[in-house]
C-alpha cells in the first residue's frame, strides 16, 4: 500500500542532508553539548499559539489576546494528513472566515512513531511530518519538503545556507543565546537561529530553550514582527541513556567532518 505522504519512504532521512552546506564553523569549540535543544522522544508535545500581524499590534498596545483551549492529541484531517496547513503555507495571513478578535490559533507538535531513535514520526496541527537529529542537525521534512533548523551543538557563528521549495537559498545562523518569554513561562540561554533571503527583507528566527524545543518562531519583514509562534504548553519525556549517547555519537562524526557537507558557497548580495 502506498504511502499516504509521498515524501516519506520507509527511511524519511536518508539523502535528506543532500542539500545543505556548510558556509563556515566561526569560532566554534569541537566539542560535543549535552544540554538537549530539542528533546526528540516518542510521546513528546508543544503546544503553540500562532500570531499574526493584528494580533501582534494589539499584544504591542497592551491588550489581551485570547488563545483557543487545548488541542486534541489524535489527527483530525479527513484527508489523511496530506494537505498543508494555511497558516504553514502563509502564516502572517489571517485564517479565513476568522476576524481579529476571534483567540489566538492553537496548534500542537506530537512526536507519534520512534522510528530508530533518532528519527520520529509526527503531526503539526494533524499534518505529518518527520523529525530528525541525523547529521548533527535538528530539522523536519513535510509535504513541502526539508527543513533544516538547528546545527548542534549550537555555537554562536555557526552558519549553513538552505534551499526552500520554490528553489531560493536561505541562509541561517545560530546568532546569539538569549532569554525569552512566553505563555508558557521565561526560558533562559536559548539557542537563536536566524533565517533570511539573499535580500535580508524576510527574516524568520527561532528560539530553542535547553532541554525544551522550539519555544518560539517569529518571522520579520522589512525589520516589522508579521508572524509569531509561541509557546504555551509542552510535556517533554526524558531520555534515555542510549539514546542520548546516539545523538552524541551523530554530533561527535559531524564534527570530524562526516555529514556535515563539503560545498562552500559564498553569498551573493544584490546588486544595487
Amino acid at each position: 500500500m502506498p504511502s499516504p505522504f509521498p515524501l516519506l519512504s520507509s527511511k524519511p532521512w536518508a539523502g535528506l542532508l543532500g542539500g545543505l552546506a556548510i558556509l563556515s564553523l566561526c569560532g566554534c569549540e569541537r566539542t560535543v553539548v549535552t544540554t538537549d535543544y530539542f528533546p526528540l522522544r516518542d510521546g513528546n508535545r508543544w503546544e503553540y499559539r500562532l500570531l499574526d500581524h493584528p494580533r501582534l499590534k494589539a499584544l504591542a498596545a497592551g491588550q489581551a489576546v485570547p488563545t483557543e483551549p487545548a488541542v486534541s492529541t489524535e489527527p483530525s484531517r479527513e484527508d489523511g494528513g496530506t494537505s498543508v496547513p494555511a497558516e504553514i503555507v502563509n502564516p502572517e495571513e489571517p485564517s479565513q472566515n476568522r476576524t481579529d478578535t476571534a483567540p489566538a490559533r492553537r496548534v500542537a507538535l506530537i512526536l507519534r512513531e520512534d522510528m530508530d531513535g533518532l528519527t520520529f514520526r509526527a503531526t503539526y496541527d494533524g499534518y505529518e511530518q518527520v523529525w530528525s537529529k541525523r547529521g548533527g542537525y535538528v530539522g523536519f521534512q513535510n509535504q513541502r519538503g526539508r527543513h533544516y533548523l538547528l546545527i548542534l551543538p549550537p555555537h554562536t557563528g555557526y552558519r549553513w545556507v538552505v534551499t526552500d521549495a520554490s528553489g531560493e537559498d536561505l541562509y541561517c545562523e545560530i546568532e546569539s543565546h538569549a532569554t525569552v518569554e512566553t505563555p508558557d513561562g521565561v526560558f533562559r540561554n536559548c539557542a537563536v537561529t536566524r533565517e533570511e533571503t539573499r535580500t535580508k527583507r524576510e527574516v524568520t528566527r527561532y528560539w530553542f530553550a535547553p532541554n525544551v524545543g522550539l519555544v518560539r518562531r517569529s518571522k520579520y519583514f522589512a525589520d516589522e514582527e508579521v508572524f509569531r509562534q509561541e509557546l504555551v504548553a509542552h510535556e517533554v519525556r526524558p531520555a534515555r541513556a542510549e539514546v542520548r549517547a546516539a545523538e552524541d555519537r551523530e554530533v561527535q562524526e559531524a564534527l570530524r567532518g562526516k555529514n556535515r557537507g563539503s560545498e562552500h558557497r559564498k553569498r551573493t548580495d544584490p546588486k544595487p
